[in-house]
């Protein structure tokens, strides 16, 4: 597993989730409780969840074939202070669940992905870091939780946690990585 993945997702001038996804489906793509989640959503969530599953396929070095994407499964991760289940809309940092092969191949406790917007494009990271004491107490979702949110722009750089990030040089406009 490579340290960090990340992905940008265009949804400019686009106006369905299905033409976000080159052909594949949605019900390949998303999972059931995505689909839930996302439904009635503007399309830059739709692209932000996208992005997230791309990144963490990325850090994993898997091809973003709708198989392993649907494998992945990006929602909100309620705080210990939210009573709600996955379908509050108070905004909650990510957590990535693995299923299939993949949840089989890969241990998720030690994967973060942070999601951004543009006014076109979606960005996320998915980082590899260690298991730390604080995951346990953010809910312990089974099959892995994880996750902070990026706190302002992906373009000026964003802080996850107390980690500052600056965005990759694709992100800026420099050199594809």
């Amino acid at each position: 597993m490579k340290r960090w993945g990340g992905a940008a997702v265009g949804y400019a001038g686009l106006t369905r989730p299905v033409e976000l996804l080159d052909g594949m489906r949605v019900e390949d793509v998303f999972t059931s409780a995505e689909r839930v989640r996302s439904s009635g959503r503007t399309l830059d969530h739709w692209a932000g969840r996208l992005a997230g599953k791309r990144a963490v396929l990325r850090l994993l070095g898997l091809p973003p074939t709708a198989t392993h994407l649907g494998q992945v499964e990006i929602l909100p991760l309620p705080t210990p202070a939210c009573q709600a289940d996955a379908t509050c809309l108070d905004g909650h940092p990510p957590a990535v669940h693995l299923h299939a092969d993949l949840a089989r191949r890969t241990d998720p406790r030690g994967i973060r992905v942070s999601i951004s917007h543009t006014g076109s494009h979606a960005l996320a990271v998915a980082l590899s870091s260690p298991h730390l004491p604080e995951d346990d107490r953010r809910g312990g979702v089974a099959g892995g939780v994880v996750l902070s949110s990026v706190r302002g722009s992906a373009e000026r750089g964003g802080v996850v946690g107390a980690l500052r990030l600056s965005p990759p040089a694709f992100w800026r406009g420099g050199a594809h990585g």
